[in-house]
């Protein structure tokens, strides 16, 4: 990389940085956050004095005094778990005499990020917290009944976090509904909440360069996702629906709360944070010390028995899913579960994948 690319990436993330600053504050204005936005964003690309850009969020467009359209354009979609809320537009308003692209692949990576960032932004603005007031007395009971009855499993979870049903109800307010492939929470975006998952399945995973990244957990209902960020401000990974899923983003000052006024729930999310502790450690590990063979054993058992606790791993957890839990290629992967089933130590049912031979797979895991 030469002095004037690591000069641009230098421009782009200094870019995503005030981006990011402009949108820490989730009470600000949207108009004024929107302007602050379109000030910031020519400085991340090449020819910012001849850069603008245009941010339409519904029936609002917000552009800079000046502005003009032309045909030198590169957009992309501001998507709000899954749903399309707006559009960045970023324009050169004047003709630019190069032999190659005239937007190159970062910007188009910038633009995308601005865009993730700006749905977050949108979406927290449009969840506003319930008044404790207003959730007192009887309500809280019959409102957890009924989520009881769309969320099988509610009460034991909320007797087993320690919680009233007053408090339980406190947090509980903010439902979301996924599809299968969206995205739920994403690696370095801004957050005020974390999520609880109430239905469905995720799996999280930490993204890396040239598109590669690593699952670390899947994820069932009544377990916490971005706990990590408790005190940060961040996403520090990003985590995906597997299948249908509905979680509640619930606020961290109320959770903070509720733990300093609730010794109960305060032992409950420590265990839980060491329970998980525990398992990334293992992990970890695992990655470093043992084969791909040894790994694969291992994210198979960590699946039957941590996961799904049955010996079969349910059909929608697919090969590519299974390779970046374990670390590995598709091809290693694939070239690994084969060889499993010709020893007899798993197969495949309509049901998805059963393991036939647990201490076999066990011994590979150790020795692996």
């Amino acid at each position: 990389m030469n002095t004037t690319d690591l000069l641009e990436r230098a421009k782009e993330l200094n870019c995503l940085y005030k981006v990011d600053e402009i949108l820490q504050q989730i009470d600000k204005d949207i108009a004024l956050a929107m302007a602050q936005i379109l000030d910031a964003i020519p400085d991340g690309w090449r020819f910012s004095d001849l850069c603008e850009a245009e941010i339409i969020l519904g029936d609002q467009i917000f552009t800079r005094p000046g502005f003009h359209k032309t045909e030198l354009k590169q957009s992309t979609l501001i998507k709000s778990y899954g749903e399309i809320i707006g559009e960045i537009r970023v324009y050169y308003i004047k003709p630019i005499k190069l032999e190659k692209g005239i937007f190159i692949p970062e910007e188009m990576q910038l633009l995308n990020s601005i865009a993730d960032k700006i749905a977050m932004f949108v979406t927290l603005q449009k969840l506003k917290p319930t008044n404790i007031e207003e959730t007192t007395g009887p309500g809280d009971a019959e409102y957890i009944e009924l989520l009881q009855h769309d969320y099988p499993g509610l009460l034991e979870w909320v007797k087993a976090m320690g919680l009233k049903k007053s408090e339980a109800a406190e947090l509980l307010r903010n439902p979301l509904h996924f599809r299968k492939g969206e995205t739920i929470g994403k690696q370095g975006a801004f957050t005020s909440y974390f999520i609880l998952l109430a239905k469905g399945s995720t799996k999280s995973y930490i993204e890396g360069p040239a598109n590669k990244s690593y699952s670390f957990m899947l994820t069932l209902p009544f377990e916490f996702i971005g706990m990590s960020s408790l005190f940060g401000n961040h996403y520090y990974f990003s985590t995906v629906a597997l299948i249908p899923s509905t979680v509640f983003l619930v606020e961290k000052e109320k959770v903070i709360k509720l733990m300093v006024d609730n010794p109960k729930f305060n032992k409950s999310m420590a265990k839980w944070l060491c329970d998980n502790y525990k398992i990334l450690f293992h992990k970890m590990s695992c990655l470093s010390l043992k084969q791909t063979i040894g790994r694969m054993a291992e994210v198979i058992l960590y699946l039957s028995n941590d996961v799904f606790k049955s010996d079969v791993i349910p059909h929608y957890i697919s090969r590519k899913d299974l390779a970046e839990l374990s670390g590995m290629s598709n091809e290693n992967a694939v070239r690994i579960l084969s060889d499993f089933k010709n020893e007899q130590i798993l197969r495949d049912i309509p049901e998805g994948l059963q393991i036939l031979n647990k201490s076999l797979l066990q011994t590979i895991s150790i020795t692996g």
